[in-house]
């Protein structure tokens, strides 16, 4: 009875018949985070070094995307994609910020300076997605339904811009402090750091702990719509898995990803997978329930970790294997499994769980996102739009840049150069961005170039600041700018390619 009410609660609210509550029942709704998880990090995707038996299950049994993008490279912005439905570059919160965090939402003029090498300082930024964002659970909760979040969350980690004040009704696992040296053992946390939750036993296992927390929701919202998040921290540095895990790991014959720990640590988030899972098919509402899992950003592929190859970069830099990411969503009351190379992104979750749900969109709010429903239910293909993807700041390999693809074409701008430098690549004849047609083919980089500048415009980027006090020489040319990252990733790849060939 509690869950009927509810239903006509929701169909109501979204101007639907409400005379037969059954048929338009709401779905639940499960959203996995994977930290730093990459593209081919899971078997159905190609992996053979990494077993992950339980979602390539779920792979089997929903659509799974061959062209699904994060926001962006790294985890603030991209998780400020999804639950906003905005490109970082929209709302300003386009980095990891350097704690202390907060305290409110206001842009930050910190910026790092890598040197007299900088041309640019990076843009200016947010420690925290703005309260004027209605985001995702806030709409679902007004709407009847029970929210809950478990795990990181990053996107305000101060006072007022918690999970459980922006929409989640329960919150567990996030951290309530940024800048903590962390790791997933209870003597790698400072007391406290776990809001909602005991402090962790030495013993335990925080990953166990968010998928047990998440199950535990589950079941006590089985008669009522729930809109769950489990959000969690690895496979994010430090590499720190279950250490019984790693032996069968370390006599496997390696490919290119060859590091037994990780390997744990994979593990560990499938076995994750399958029990939430099989919480949730014996909660009875399996048909009924929509499952998503993500990662946040590509995998990181610096002190091989893991391989993205033959996708060139991985976690920060600006190409593919910096921003590809596993997505699969299961709903098997609508959806029919198979595979799309449709090109997706992270803040296409919002307009598409609203139109799931029966509600009315709010296009002012998730105006750079898509609603995939007939893409999911009827197959049917995406209107052309452009993907941003700006990241106007340092990290210790790469320089600030902004990139748009678009007709499967993609052009990516560096802005730590003299006077600018491009790369343009075609995706559809060359995905892991091997050869740059940015001199031979002018008309297109152009074109792209416009059609970027006017989007960060529109937008109102922030963007890369120019150093006055720099003078270009020769000597001073090389670091974060489009010829050293380039280099760097392509060695990255050439070390990928050579331990595959083995």
């Amino acid at each position: 009875m509690k869950r009927k009410l509810t239903v006509i609660l929701l169909a109501c609210t979204a101007l639907l018949r409400c005379s037969d509550a059954e048929d338009i029942a709401p779905p639940n709704i499960v959203l996995i985070i994977i930290d730093d998880m990459g593209w081919k990090d899971v078997g159905y995707a190609g992996s053979t070094f990494y077993d992950t038996p339980n979602i390539d299950k779920l792979a089997s049994e929903g659509m799974r995307f061959t062209n699904a993008y994060s926001a962006a490279p790294l985890c603030t912005p991209s998780r400020g994609g999804i639950l906003s439905g905005k490109f970082p570059a929209r709302t300003k919160l386009t980095n990891v910020f350097a704690g202390p965090a907060g305290p409110d939402d206001r842009l930050h003029a910190k910026s790092k300076y890598r040197g007299e090498n900088d041309q640019y300082f990076e843009a200016l930024h947010r420690h925290a997605l703005p309260k004027s964002e209605v985001i995702i659970p806030q709409v679902l909760a007004k709407s009847g339904y029970k929210t809950g979040y478990f795990g990181k969350w990053h996107i305000g980690e101060c006072p007022g811009y918690y999970p459980d004040e922006r929409g989640f009704q329960v919150a567990k696992g996030y951290r309530r402090v940024h800048g903590v040296k962390y790791g997933h053992f209870g003597d790698r946390w400072i007391s406290g750091n776990f809001a909602n939750l005991p402090d962790p036993e030495d013993s335990e296992f925080i990953p166990e702990t968010l998928t047990e927390e998440t199950i535990q929701f589950i079941k006590e919202n089985k008669d009522e719509p729930y809109f769950t998040v489990l959000s969690h921290y690895i496979v994010h540095t430090p590499i720190t898995p279950r250490k019984e895990k790693v032996p069968k790991y370390e006599n496997r014959k390696t490919t290119d990803q060859t590091d037994a720990d990780y390997a744990a640590l994979v593990e560990s988030v499938d076995e994750s997978v399958g029990q939430v899972l099989d919480a949730i098919k014996e909660s009875g509402q399996e048909q009924n329930t929509i499952v998503i899992f993500t990662s946040d950003n590509g995998g990181l592929t610096l002190r091989n970790i893991t391989s993205n190859y033959p996708l060139m970069g991985g976690k920060s830099f600006a190409f593919e294997g910096g921003v590809r990411v596993p997505l699969i969503i299961k709903w098997p009351e609508k959806i029919t499994p198979g595979l799309s190379a449709e090109r997706v992104i992270g803040t296409d979750f919002y307009p598409t769980l609203l139109s799931a749900t029966g509600l009315d969109l709010m296009p002012e709010q998730h105006m750079d996102g898509v609603d995939l429903m007939p893409l999911l239910t009827k197959k049917e293909k995406l209107n052309p739009r452009p993907l941003l993807f700006h990241y106007p700041h340092y990290t210790g390999f790469s320089g600030p840049y902004s990139a748009i693809v678009e007709d499967n074409w993609k052009l990516i701008r560096f802005y730590n150069d003299e006077e600018g430098a491009y790369l343009l690549y075609d995706l559809l004849n060359d995905p892991g961005e091997v050869n740059d047609l940015a001199e031979s083919n002018p008309q297109k980089r152009d074109f792209l170039a416009n059609r970027l500048n006017v989007l960060l415009k529109d937008m109102d980027a922030e963007m890369p600041i120019k150093n006055l006090d720099f003078k270009y020489s020769e000597s001073k040319k090389g670091l974060y700018n489009l010829k050293f990252t380039k280099e760097l990733a392509e060695q990255q790849r050439l070390h990928y390619k050579e331990l595959l060939e083995k």
